[in-house]
């Protein structure tokens, strides 16, 4: 028998055997997730990781949670904020309509190299199949360290407003099941390239639009995301237990970087140190 690498092991490989790409039911789980990312943005993997592995990234990642940079916004779907509102769209336009955020960040250069997360982020096995998944070829690790693996913390009471994202997809590892609430609500490919589609993206934010969908997050659920079409939000976390998500960023471009300024904007003035001593360069 081949022996497998330890971050392997943390996935139930006997329902996704996601390191063999040759393996036909690995083939026919690459399938559905094509399907499901171009008919609904998102494919879900429940139980993706192992029981083992849950109890080991919560306890590996509530470890960190005073290290979590706590974040408040105010911003519009699209991203904007009050200081960008473009007066010439009407008052009730879903771009004039902006939304509080509250939520909390643990960035990739606090999270040790002995946590779990880190080491399955950086199996290339696992990196192949997004690759398979996606249609991305190559697939890169995100290069940012700071950006490319965060796990970010939803406190009782945090939420993340309606959004779209910036980013063409992501990949998402549920590690706690909140008490209540936490859902995932998400408008799927509300929008296109050629078609910003204002009135189903009103409708989303009425709960009135057909397409709106509701997902729980369920501790060692795998989530595969398209949001950049879809607006979606994570409702407000009920209960005594954070919602902790583990963020594994890919990019089709090697080496890529963010910007120093959005790096110190996102994780806190400890980064402007870090940066301004050549921490993140190429």
């Amino acid at each position: 028998m081949v022996e497998l690498p330890e971050p392997a092991q943390f996935i139930d490989l006997a329902r996704y055997p996601v390191h063999d790409l040759a393996d036909s039911r690995t083939q026919a789980l690459i399938a559905r997730c094509r399907n499901d990312l171009e008919t609904q943005a998102f494919a879900v993997l429940d139980d993706f990781l192992t029981p083992q592995a849950v109890d080991r990234f919560w306890r590996e990642s509530m470890a960190l949670h005073d290290l979590t940079v706590r974040r408040e916004a105010v911003r519009s779907a699209y991203l904007d904020t009050p200081d960008q509102e473009d007066t010439s769209f009407p008052e009730d336009h879903p771009r004039r309509q902006f939304f509080r955020t509250w939520w909390g960040v643990v960035a990739d250069d606090l999270i040790p190299d002995d946590h779990g997360l880190r080491a399955l982020y950086a199996w290339e096995g696992l990196t192949a199949f997004f690759s398979e998944a996606l249609q991305v070829r190559p697939l890169y690790r995100h290069a940012d360290r700071f950006q490319a693996l965060n796990i970010n913390v939803l406190n009782p009471g945090d939420e993340q407003a309606w959004h779209f994202d910036d980013m063409d997809f992501v990949v998402l590892l549920y590690l706690t099941t909140p008490q209540g609430g936490g859902e995932l609500e998400c408008a799927s490919l509300v929008r296109s390239d050629d078609d910003p589609n204002y009135d189903d993206v009103a409708r989303a934010f009425e709960g009135t639009y057909e397409g709106l969908r509701r997902r729980s997050a369920k501790a060692g659920t795998l989530t595969i995301m398209r949001g950049h079409h879809s607006v979606h939000r994570v409702l407000p976390v009920e209960g005594s237990i954070p919602r902790l998500t583990a963020v594994l960023a890919y990019d089709r471009i090697p080496d890529k970087r963010e910007s120093d300024a959005i790096n110190i904007q996102i994780f806190g003035e400890r980064v402007r140190a870090k940066v301004e001593g050549g921490f993140n360069r190429g």
